[in-house]
């Protein structure tokens, strides 16, 4: 008998606490075009039923797999062992609150990165939205290496759940860095960058809902700064760097009054 073929994404969800959201999301995934995919659910310690669901959910659908975090391991722990876990070539990611608004999202990815073995990683644009589904706002990005080069440093060219990368360029790069609480995609996205081409698809195929009470004034200071941490990190590895502080120092002033 034949060995059971691998599946050609992975799709990694990390969830804590989002068993109302989680449904959306996976639904998402199964409403895709491109079905050679699993599921990788990382529950960091969820107390709110998040469990029985996903666990009923691998039950019915062998290509959902659940893991539950034995003690809480925090965003870029948990995110590096889903990965640890993927048996895909290719990786994307998909947070609990997120969802993928075009079903074929992962085969227009997919087919980019087969047809283009130096990029390592491609996303797409993205939509906000807040409870009720109305839209917010729309984040288009710089599509072509070149672009994305340019802008990455004045600000993220990605958003996490838009994005599929080669496990390759993951593994190279080091996964993602588990002394950062913040803005850790970020940081991956700009290590892949310095081995491999980056690209966007045009198009809204992506969207992330804004919770309500939005971000409070310290947790606003704490991105700017660890996004700026960030920058000066990569500042040898992408232009626009002393345009980049710049708007760093602006932004963290902004904050603190």
């Amino acid at each position: 008998m034949p060995a059971k073929a691998l599946p050609k994404i992975s799709i990694v969800i990390l969830t804590y606490n989002r068993v109302g959201l989680l449904p959306k999301a996976i639904n998402s995934v199964v409403g895709q075009s491109f079905r050679n995919w699993e599921i990788i659910i990382i529950d960091d310690c969820s107390s709110d039923g998040t469990e029985k669901y996903a666990r009923a959910l691998a039950l019915k659908d062998k290509r959902i797999k659940y893991f539950r975090n034995e003690f809480n391991l925090g965003i870029a722990r948990s995110r590096n062992r889903g990965v640890a876990f993927a048996s895909g070539e290719y990786i994307a990611m998909l947070d609990s609150d997120d969802y993928w608004i075009d079903k074929d999202k992962l085969k227009k990815q997919a087919n980019y990165l087969d047809g283009h073995p130096n990029v390592g990683l491609i996303g797409t644009a993205i939509r906000c939205e807040d409870e009720s589904g109305k839209i917010l706002k729309e984040d288009i990005y710089a599509i072509s290496n070149k672009e994305i080069r340019s802008r990455i440093l004045l600000k993220n060219q990605f958003a996490q759940s838009s994005v599929l990368f080669r496990k390759q360029a993951y593994v190279t790069a080091g996964g993602y860095d588990e002394t950062l609480s913040l803005a850790e995609d970020y940081d991956l996205w700009l290590k892949i960058g310095r081995d491999w081409k980056l690209m966007n698809l045009p198009g809204v195929m992506t969207a992330y809902l804004v919770h309500s009470g939005g971000i409070t004034k310290e947790r606003k200071f704490q991105i700017i700064s660890a996004t700026d941490m960030i920058v000066r990190r990569y500042r040898k590895d992408y232009p626009s760097y002393a345009k980049a502080r710049i708007k760093s120092g602006l932004r963290i002033v902004k904050a603190l009054t």
